[in-house]
C-alpha cells in the first residue's frame, strides 16, 4: 500500500483536505503520536462494473494510506540546521512514499493570513523546511564519517564524496526530486529518506469561486487546485446527492477522486485486476512493472512457479459478460511472459507451477 504524507503551513487546510479524503472514502482516521492516519478506498468504476459482471462474494478497492502529519513552522529562520539535526518534527511522514503538500490560496476573515495570502512564498517557505531537514542529516552523516576518515577508515570515502555533492546542492536550495544519479548512488542516497527527493504533490487550497490555474510544479512534482472547503461541505452530504451539488457548483470531479488520481500518476501506479466468483479485486504496481511483479503482488508463490498469464482488457472483459472463451474466441485474451509489461486496465490469470 502506498503511504502519502499531508503537510502544510499553518492555516493552509491541511487538516481540511485530510477529512475532505476520508469523508469522500467513507473512512476513519486513527491517531499515531502526533499524526493521524486514515486508509482510503481508491474510487474505481472499473471494479464497480467487474463486480456487477461477476457477483463475488468479495469486492476489493486498492488502498492509499493518508498521514496528516503536525504542522510545519514556515519560516526559514524558525529552526537552526544543528536544531533540525537533533528534533525531526518531520518523522512520522518521513518514510512516505510522497507528500501533498497544502498550500494556502484563498481569503478568510475568520481565518486571516497573518502574513497575507500568497501561495508562491509559502511553498518556497515548505521547501525550505525540507531542504533544512535534509542538510541536517547530510551534516550530521559527514561529521561521523569525517571522524572514520581522520583515523584512517577509507569505506565511507565515496559516501563522503556523495554527501558533498549534495550538500552543495541543498545550500543553493535545490530540492533533490529534481536530481538525477547514479544507480549505486541512488541505493545510497535511498536509505536516507530526503525529504526534498520525495514526488510532490502541490494542492492549491482555492476560495469557492476560484478559477486560478495552478502553475507548473517543477520536476518530480504535480500541481492541482482543489476547493477543500466546498468540498468538506459537500462530502457531509448524502452521497446520493452529491453529483448534483457538484454539477450546481461546477465541479467536474470529486476531492478525493482528483487527488487520487494525479497521486497515481505522480508515483507511476497502475491497477489490473483479478476476477472471478469468490473476489474481484484491485491490485496496484508501478508502470514499467510485468506480469511477473503482478504474480509477486498476489503472493509469492505465484511468482516463484510462474509459467504465463491470460491477459483481458477490462472493457473486453465487461463486454464478454464475464465469459472467458468469448475473450478467447473474439481474440481479446493473450498469453504472456514473465516479461511482458503490464498495462492499466487489464484482467489477469496467472498459470503457475504448486
Amino acid at each position: 500500500m502506498q503511504r502519502i504524507g499531508i503537510l502544510g503551513l499553518p492555516r493552509s487546510g491541511k487538516s481540511t483536505v485530510f477529512e475532505v479524503l476520508l469523508q469522500g472514502a467513507g473512512a476513519h482516521a486513527a491517531q499515531a503520536g502526533r499524526e493521524q492516519l486514515g486508509v482510503v478506498r481508491v474510487p474505481d468504476e472499473r471494479v464497480d462494473r467487474l463486480a456487477a459482471i461477476f457477483q463475488p462474494k468479495k469486492t476489493t478497492h486498492a488502498q492509499i494510506e493518508f498521514v496528516d502529519s503536525g504542522a510545519a513552522r514556515g519560516s526559514r529562520e524558525a529552526i537552526s540546521v544543528r536544531a533540525a539535526a537533533k528534533a525531526d518534527l518531520f518523522s512520522g511522514v518521513r518514510n512516505c512514499d510522497a507528500f501533498l503538500a497544502v498550500v494556502r490560496d484563498f481569503e478568510s476573515d475568520l481565518e486571516p493570513a497573518a502574513d497575507g495570502v500568497d501561495p508562491a512564498r509559502d511553498l518556497r517557505n515548505l521547501e525550505a523546511e525540507f531542504i533544512l531537514n535534509d542538510l541536517a542529516i547530510v551534516e550530521n552523516r559527514m561529521e561521523r564519517l569525517g571522524k572514520e576518515l581522520r583515523v584512517g577508515k577509507k569505506e565511507g570515502e565515496r559516501e563522503h564524496a556523495l554527501l558533498e555533492q549534495i550538500k552543495r546542492l541543498l545550500e543553493a536550495e535545490r530540492p533533490l526530486r529534481g536530481e538525477s544519479f547514479g544507480s549505486e548512488d541512488a541505493k545510497v542516497i535511498k536509505g536516507f529518506q530526503f525529504l526534498s527527493q520525495k514526488p510532490l504533490l502541490v494542492v492549491y487550497n482555492q476560495d469557492d469561486g476560484a478559477t486560478r490555474v495552478p502553475p507548473a510544479a517543477g520536476p518530480g512534482a504535480l500541481a492541482v487546485a482543489l476547493k477543500a472547503h466546498l468540498e468538506r461541505e459537500i462530502v457531509s452530504l448524502p452521497a446520493e446527492e452529491r453529483p448534483a451539488f457538484r454539477s450546481e457548483m461546477g465541479l467536474a470531479e470529486d476531492g478525493l477522486s482528483l487527488v487520487i488520481r494525479v497521486s497515481y500518476e505522480l508515483l507511476g501506479l497502475v491497477s489490473f485486476f483479478t476476477v472471478g466468483p469468490d473476489e474481484v479485486k484491485a491490485w496496484t504496481i508501478h508502470r514499467g512493472e510485468t506480469t511477473l511483479d503482478a504474480a509477486g503482488a498476489i503472493h509469492t508463490d505465484l511468482a516463484k512457479g510462474f509459467i504465463r498469464a491470460e491477459v483481458v482488457h477490462w472493457e473486453h472483459m465487461v463486454e464478454a459478460a464475464g465469459h472467458t472463451p468469448t475473450t478467447r474466441e473474439k481474440g481479446w485474451l493473450s498469453l504472456e511472459g514473465r516479461d511482458y509489461v503490464v498495462q492499466d486496465g487489464q484482467c489477469l490469470v496467472i498459470r503457475f507451477n504448486k
